[in-house]
């Protein structure tokens, strides 16, 4: 894929002077998410597949990737159904809050969103896992409510794997509007509040790390898994304890490689960075779930993931 069609807005060139560095950065979301479609069926094609990653759950991700942005397109959130969670941000003073199940129970935008990906994609699944998905979708709110608290809380281990990947995926078309219409930063204001690798809009892990190219070329952003908002981390510098003398970087390439692991010996912590500047057809998702033999060496060598991924949720 060689697609220069990026889902960062660029900067204002109209703007004189050395621009300040953005705290956050809000992505063009259905532009993001056709890009994520686009480069899991690049990977599908050209690795037919791994070890760890079947080829066809790498085009079962692109395939619900472009539902998420199907339903952004025909049922964009308002700013009525984004309020709930706009009280919940962060405001760069105090870390965002978690939602209440209560609150998870009334607001329907996500649980839309949920039973709508279920019902186009339940089909094409194995007929014992689609049968436990449209049970789920015939569940009460409180039911839902309660494996979606699970989820955002990180007991990951209290849904089922299937579950997880759909409720995710209706959670975060929600929040990941509701983050933008709040825009709580802009560029050069004091830096928001982030606790290791979450996201300090709403408190969710890093899906990874991005180097960028372009107007922003080797400025470091981690990416939230759950609402897609990009926030500034400098570099050498570890995302999880902020240490900076046993910080390491791993590859199965070359030291010039594209994906990198950034470990810290202090914390013993891991997260993936994508490197832009040097590939910039990498998409942060499409490529961490492609890649996940790099995981399973550095936790071979007692490193422990930060981020996470939501096609793979870890089972404890």
């Amino acid at each position: 894929m060689r697609n220069n069609f990026s889902d960062i807005p660029p900067l204002d060139k109209t703007v004189p002077g050395v621009q300040a560095i953005e705290q956050l950065l809000q992505p063009r979301l259905h532009v993001l998410y056709r890009r994520r479609a686009e480069r899991l069926r690049v990977l599908d094609s050209a690795d037919g597949g791994s070890d760890e990653v079947s080829s066809s759950y790498l085009g079962f991700a692109a395939r619900l990737v472009e539902e998420q942005a199907r339903f952004v397109e025909e049922t964009p959130l308002s700013a009525e159904q984004a309020m709930p969670i706009s009280a919940l941000l962060g405001d760069g003073l105090s870390a965002a809050e978690k939602p209440s199940v209560s609150l998870l129970e009334s607001s329907v935008y996500w649980q839309d969103a949920f039973k709508a990906f279920v019902r186009i994609l339940s089909p094409q699944m194995p007929q014992q896992i689609a049968a436990s998905l449209h049970d789920l979708t015939q569940s009460d709110k409180a039911t839902l409510a309660a494996k979606a608290s699970a989820l955002l809380n990180g007991t990951y281990e209290d849904v089922e794997a299937g579950a997880s990947v759909f409720l995710w995926a209706g959670l975060s078309v929600f929040w990941s509007q509701a983050v933008a219409l709040a825009q709580p930063h802009g560029a050069g204001e004091e830096a928001p509040v982030s606790h290791g690798a979450s996201c300090p809009c709403c408190g969710a892990p890093a899906s990874g790390g991005l180097v960028l190219t372009g107007d922003r070329e080797g400025l470091r952003y981690l990416q939230c898994s759950l609402c897609e908002t990009r926030w500034h981390k400098v570099r050498a510098a570890c995302t999880m304890c902020g240490g900076t003398e046993h910080v390491d970087y791993w590859s199965f390439d070359t030291t010039d490689a594209p994906i990198q692991v950034e470990t810290c010996g202090d914390c013993h912590g891991y997260i993936k960075l994508f490197r832009q500047d040097r590939d910039p057809d990498l998409e942060v998702v499409a490529d961490d779930l492609a890649s996940l033999g790099l995981d399973a060496a550095l936790e071979e060598q007692g490193f422990i993931r930060a981020a996470l991924n939501p096609f793979s949720f870890p089972s404890r």
